[in-house]
């Protein structure tokens, strides 16, 4: 049978792209014919969900040019380490020359197998984003190898990051890819820095990496030591022409406390941001996220939660496997009574924005204290937060001056002049304290949606 799949493999190759053939089809093994099924081997539930979705329909007239007594297709998941019988009787027929690769076997990063190019959904949203990630990750030229994904949370950042590991890996499993979150990369120098195995992580990450997917640059505001040693990193990197993808939710420029010298390596790559998704991009989300699951949604229904949840992508997951669960438990079918339940109540939980709930966002963005933000002190930047602090207090909450006045130890005349003053230095578009104040925003606003 393995001269038979083979040439099954060589016409289904024709039918799709080098991508999903390396990701999908190269990887399956077949196990055997039962009682007129093919048995073929999967490394996964994801990689059976896709097959079965993707491929099956096609496949099945295809195999039974070759193994006529086929009918149907079912799928086993298999370990790595599992041979089919026809592979083991290979190997023991003679003596075989042992490999490099048989005495050192490189373990690299674990990526999320549901997050590549195929299950990502473009839309005018994200397709510039999306462009220059799969660029990358195909080899075609880019200004100095490197992007700079940027968005709010739940948008795709990471699932990008993700695809392009799965498709470096994929298409040179050989490759040294290096996934780290910043916080991930500020720990294991912090660790190395006490344990005297700095040049050891200094190695990893410099001579000893082709890709470097770092996410969240946001998480070292106010690391300065991190992040010098991030800017020799990316230095040495780009000098050897290697790939840099990173992730974060604000421009280089407008994260507060990051050094020039980051912004300027960070500020230099292609930035591609992604905005929220618009109505027929969610539609299609829903759809392909519904479609995953194996749940049949009325088209009703879909446009209902495209046009209730405009916030970011988790939210519409929460929303679909709500309805899944309310619709299995009750034994009930999925209908726009059930999403409008289901979604008026997650609504409804969402966490309100408190006096409380700034006070700490804005203590964490600037990097300072709850006691110096409620201090006497005037020190420019402790100054700065304060008044942005305050602004965002009569933006986001029903709290009055006086209220606010008092959780910020200040009279209610002091906030009227810190927001109406601020109010005057945001009204040029492209004033800094402005961006300031929207990173801010996002910030909280994510903040909250993320609980």
């Amino acid at each position: 049978m393995v001269q038979e799949w083979q040439e099954i493999k060589k016409k289904v190759q024709k039918t799709l792209s080098r991508g999903q053939y390396d990701l999908w089809v190269s990887t399956i093994d077949p196990l055997g014919i039962e009682e007129g099924s093919l048995i073929l081997g999967c490394r996964n539930r994801f990689h059976i969900e896709w097959v079965r979705e993707k491929l099956e329909e096609k496949l099945i007239p295809i195999t039974q040019k070759h193994l006529p007594q086929v009918e149907k297709i079912q799928y086993q998941i298999v370990k790595d380490s599992q041979l089919e019988p026809e592979k083991v009787q290979e190997e023991t027929e003679g003596p075989r020359q042992i490999s490099f690769h048989d005495l050192i076997k490189r373990t690299g990063p674990a990526f999320n197998p549901r997050f590549t190019f195929d299950q990502f959904v473009v839309g005018n949203c994200n397709h510039f984003a999306y462009a220059a990630s799969m660029a990358m990750a195909s080899g075609q030229q880019l200004y100095n190898q490197s992007v700079y994904v940027l968005s709010e949370t739940g948008l795709g950042k990471s699932h990008l990051s993700h695809a392009v590991g799965n498709l470096f890996l994929q298409k040179q499993p050989d490759l040294r890819v290096q996934y780290v979150t910043a916080e991930q990369f500020a720990n294991e120098m912090i660790f190395s820095l006490k344990h005297g195995s700095i040049e050891a992580f200094k190695n990893k990450f410099r001579r000893g990496c082709d890709v470097l997917l770092l996410e969240k640059v946001e998480f070292l505001s106010g690391k300065e030591k991190v992040q010098n040693e991030l800017v020799y990193t990316l230095d040495e990197l780009m000098d050897r022409g290697k790939k840099i993808l990173c992730t974060g939710n604000a421009y280089p420029k407008d994260i507060p406390r990051l050094s020039i010298e980051l912004q300027s390596r960070l500020g230099g790559i292609l930035v591609t941001p992604i905005d929220r998704p618009d109505f027929r991009t969610r539609v299609e989300i829903i759809k392909r996220k519904a479609s995953t699951e194996s749940v049949r949604l009325p088209m009703e229904v879909v446009e209902f939660l495209a046009d209730r949840i405009n916030g970011d992508i988790r939210q519409i997951e929460s929303c679909l496997v709500g309805m899944m669960a309310k619709s299995n438990i009750l034994g009930i079918p999925i209908s726009l009574q059930l999403a409008q339940e289901v979604t008026q109540t997650m609504l409804n939980q969402l966490p309100k924005i408190t006096v409380e709930h700034i006070q700490k966002i804005i203590c964490a963005s600037f990097q300072i204290s709850m006691e110096e933000l409620k201090s006497a002190m005037r020190k420019k930047e402790i100054a700065m937060a304060r008044k942005i602090g305050m602004y965002l207090c009569r933006q986001y909450t029903t709290e009055s001056l006086v209220n606010i006045g008092k959780m910020f130890n200040r009279s209610h005349s002091s906030v009227l002049y810190a927001v109406n003053g601020l109010n005057k230095e945001m009204q040029d578009r492209n004033n800094k304290m402005k961006r300031q104040v929207d990173y801010v925003s996002r910030r909280l606003e994510t903040s909250c949606l993320s609980v």
